[in-house]
Formats: structure tokens, sequence, C-alpha cells
């Protein structure tokens, strides 16, 4: 049931933001009675924290298993975590990008942070890639990837996502199209 109300939870306050959304709300889109939803979770913050708990689990799950599979090339791993990061982005709205800087800057600081670590994990799958000779040689993966992490700290924050026109998968696809076409090898 935990596992049910964490998932559902999560779509809703990715579509929606959670600083409007109530318990009423949300019981009703996870199919339960509020009664249900406050025997797991007294508190709407104690929801929303486990909520964002599930997603860093997750999306820390997915990158160890991309890492660790030696059966695919490095740049071919490299593009599935961009992708992957890229998909969770498109189904964030602006008021749940805003929510999180604003009502919960706790949660923004301790995301950022684990956004963060996992973007500059991908250094060493640049190396790899350079031995395989598809990622440029002249390339420094340590400054690449903090090159990557400012255009997406740049880009994908609240504050400017919530005033630009662009959607955050329009803003994420050309961070990624601009990273990957700079450092493949051309051939």
């Amino acid at each position: 049931m935990i596992e049910r109300i964490l998932e559902r939870t999560f779509l809703l306050f990715l579509s929606s933001g959670f600083a409007k959304t109530n318990t009423d709300q949300i019981a009703k889109h996870i199919g339960i009675s509020k009664r249900t939803l406050y025997k797991y979770y007294d508190t709407k913050d104690k929801l929303i924290d486990s909520v964002f708990e599930l997603m860093r689990s997750k999306v820390q799950a997915k990158f160890d298993k991309v890492l660790q599979d030696k059966n695919k090339d490095p740049i071919d791993r490299l593009k599935e975590i961009l992708f992957f990061i890229s998909d969770l982005g498109s189904k964030m709205s602006k008021t749940f990008a805003k929510d999180i800087e604003m009502v919960r800057p706790d949660l923004f600081v301790t995301m950022r942070e684990f956004r963060k670590q996992r973007i500059l994990s991908l250094a060493d799958l640049l190396r790899e890639g350079q031995k395989a000779g598809q990622i440029r040689k002249d390339v420094t993966p340590e400054l690449t990837i903090d090159i990557l992490l400012a255009a997406v700290d740049g880009i994908l924050n609240p504050t400017y996502l919530f005033q630009s026109p662009y959607s955050n998968t329009m803003a994420f696809d050309a961070i990624v199209t601009i990273f990957l076409e700079g450092v493949q090898e051309k051939h």
C-alpha cells in the first residue's frame, strides 16, 4: 500500500505541485480514503519527504543499473542516463519546480546536491568512452561534467523555468543535444 501511495502521490505532485494540493485531493487521486492516507502518513510533510525519498532511490537505482551495464557501450549508457533524466524532467510541471524552491527549500537543496552527485558520476563514463574511441580525447571529463552540471543548474532551476517560455523537456533536450554533439567523436 505504501508503494502505491507514494507512486501515485508522486505523479500528482509532478503534474500539480504540492503546495496547493490538499490531502483530500491526494486521497482521491490514489483511490483511498483520507483516513487510510493518514494511517500511513499523519502529516503532509511526512508524505512529501517520503515521496522525495522514493524518487531519489529510483533515480539512484537507474543510474547504478545503467552505469554497471557493460553490455552497452559508454555512449549508449550516457544517452540512456541523459534521456532518463530528460523523461523525468518532462513530467515535472513548472508549479512542482516552483513549490520545491519556495515551499520546501530544504528539499530543493537536497535534490540539487543529489542531482550534482549523479551527474558527477558520469565522468568515469566519459573516460570509458574516450578509451573506446567514442568520446573526443581532447575533452577533460571532469570539466565537461562541470559544464553539463552548470547548464542543468542554470536552465533547470525553478526560477528560470517558471519565467521562461520553454518547457522542462525542451530545455533539457537542448542541453542533452548540445552536450552529446560536443563530446562525441566524429567519424
